[in-house]
């Protein structure tokens, strides 16, 4: 035992003075040979990463010849998109892969992967390599579609055909530098227990198959290292303990522990929380930031403090991108802000699912939105942001200056682009931003909506963008629809933005498909276009739990005001009422 701890620590010494040399001293955390391993270390080298997300691992089911990297609306990646995440400042690169619909079976009664999609797939594995990344391959979309309903006989079809597409990757990628690293399955999980045998004990036995393949396969695989998921990918502990002892029993330094996180649901998936600091739940103290914390310090009990590296393979949101639906987005970017702050501090290598950057055509730029911040967080700084909302809505002119609370993060306020200092103070003590009364009044002037857009600069980090809006009660008008088209309402918005909604039968009983929580979710129940001016019940909430009769939607504004708007439903027609008290 003695001899094996010691071997380790020399072992960890010689990883990290190597990944020092190669990859800088600014890119590791400033720990101890005695106190880092080698999969530490090796997550540290990995940076921030990105995924080639919806590309390799999408598909088509009406015609699998048909399934291509193009398959659900990505474009082909180029070299020169691989090029331009790094220069981004991205370290790592994980390339999901999707097996279905590209193996067949052959007469020696084994599962193979067709020779022309694995040789483009090694394309960009290898552009990705040749560019300096650290790169990720697994095993994708197979984990739900088929492997989530193995019984754990190893006799079985989804045992043989997973141990069969491992041994064709693990032999292929055998001669690929270290710098790749091998996934076992993503988001794996099965549809029951067999017996005794339970759904851990399923994913153990999964991960051990791949395991073997890949340490016996030759080339550089006996040290490759491994990634072993969660069950689900997810970070609770019960989950995360199960998978350390997986590890711990294979006695391998060189195995990284991975999950997933994309926040909590009714803040990620947009059921009207919509604040990064807002209470999750009534009687209860979470919020996304404290579940973030819960989440890091999980990773950091079940696996940091022993000894074994973490990779988030996946980060993100539930909710959409672009549109009404989308997560407010200054909260968002406080979210992303947090998160690689906070994965930069316990050394865990993080890497984003959704599109940071445009991947349609050079220059590949910067997603607008929440771009910057992730930018930010790849050169190793953190970002400031009001403490308040990002929009502050104003009705009438105001009698005083506006004061805006700040975040700095460790930053200094630097100024506002474009504004004189006559416009805006700032008390350095309270962090506290004031714009001046004549400034606000006179940007008032103009038509409803936003009436400036603030541009705020401090000493690293992203720019913050601050939103005065204009704004008047909205006017609702009646309208007619169906339940399986939905209905689609006219609204004069004058300004005004939707935050949440709730609907409600005549018994005040809440209702749809989310009547389990306080409000409705944004994008599959309801949602608004702002430009087209209209208001829209979406099929998605008509479910049975939908009866006929007057059903009341309260829907509160981001300035404060709330609107109830009432619909009667008969049979499949739907027909707006209008705004009731």
């Amino acid at each position: 035992m003695k001899r094996t701890k010691w071997i380790r620590k020399l072992t960890a010494l010689v990883v990290t003075l190597s990944m020092m040399l190669a990859f800088g001293f600014g890119n590791l955390q400033p720990v101890s040979a005695e106190a880092i391993s080698p999969s530490q270390a090796y997550v540290q080298a990995m940076g921030i990463g990105w995924n080639v997300f919806n590309t390799f691992d999408s598909l088509r089911t009406d015609d699998f010849s048909l399934s291509d990297e193009t398959s659900w609306g990505q474009p082909r990646v180029t070299q020169d998109l691989i090029l331009s995440a790094k220069a981004k400042g991205f370290d790592s690169i994980r390339i999901p892969m999707t097996a279905y619909t590209r193996y067949t079976l052959g007469a020696d009664g084994h599962y193979v992967i067709n020779s022309a999609w694995l040789e483009r797939y090694k394309e960009v594995v290898d552009w990705a390599v040749d560019a300096g990344f650290y790169v990720m391959i697994n095993l994708h979309h197979d984990s739900w579609i088929w492997l989530s309903s193995w019984d754990g006989n190893t006799q079985s079809e989804e045992y043989k055909r997973y141990v069969d597409l491992w041994t064709q990757l693990a032999d292929y990628f055998k001669d690929e530098p270290n710098t790749v690293m091998f996934e076992t399955i993503n988001e794996p999980g099965f549809t029951a227990a067999t017996g005794s045998i339970t759904t851990q004990d399923k994913l153990n036995m999964i991960n051990q198959a791949a395991y073997q393949v890949i340490r016996n396969s030759g080339g550089n695989n006996a040290t490759r290292m491994v990634v072993i998921p969660t069950y689900y990918t997810s970070a609770d502990v019960d989950k995360a303990d199960a998978t350390y002892n997986f590890i711990a029993g294979l006695n391998d330094p060189n195995i990284i522990a991975t999950v997933h996180f994309y926040s909590d649901w009714v803040y990620s998936g947009n059921l009207g929380i919509t604040g990064f600091d807002e209470q999750l739940y009534i009687g209860s103290p979470e919020t996304p930031r404290k579940n973030i914390d819960l989440m890091f310090n999980t990773l950091y009990n079940s696996f940091i403090a022993k000894g074994v590296g973490v990779a988030i393979g996946e980060y993100g949101w539930l909710a959409p991108d672009e549109g009404a639906a989308a997560n407010q987005p200054g909260e968002k970017q406080k979210y992303l802000e947090y998160f690689n702050y906070k994965a930069s501090q316990y050394g865990i290598s993080p890497m984003i699912w959704p599109g940071a950057f445009d991947r349609v055509a050079a220059p590949y730029a910067w997603n607008p939105l929440y771009g910057p911040v992730i930018n930010a967080a790849v050169q190793g700084q953190r970002s400031s942001y009001s403490t308040g909302l990002n929009e502050i809505y104003i009705k009438n002119k105001v009698t005083s200056g506006i004061q805006i609370p700040l975040t700095l993060n460790g930053n200094s306020f630097v100024g506002i682009a474009g504004l004189n200092k006559k416009d805006y103070s700032y008390h350095a003590a309270t962090a506290t931003l004031t714009l001046s009364k004549e400034f606000v009044n006179k940007k008032f002037n103009g038509g409803y909506g936003i009436i400036a857009d603030l541009v705020l600069r401090f000493s690293s980090g992203a720019d913050w963008h601050q939103y005065l809006i204009k704004y008047a009660p909205p006017v609702f008008q009646t309208a007619i629809g169906t339940t399986t088209d939905g209905i689609t309402i006219p609204v004069t918005f004058n300004g005004s933005k939707i935050r949440r909604a709730t609907a409600f039968d005549g018994s005040g009983n809440r209702i749809g498909p989310n009547s389990w929580f306080r409000y409705m979710q944004f994008g599959n129940e309801f949602t608004a276009d702002y430009n087209n001016g209209t208001f829209s019940i979406l099929n998605g909430f008509f479910n049975s739990s939908v009866l006929d009769g007057t059903i009341k939607f309260t829907i509160e504004l981001y300035d404060g005001q709330v609107i109830n708007y009432a619909i009667q439903k008969s049979g499949t027609d739907v027909t707006g009422i209008g705004v009731v008290p």
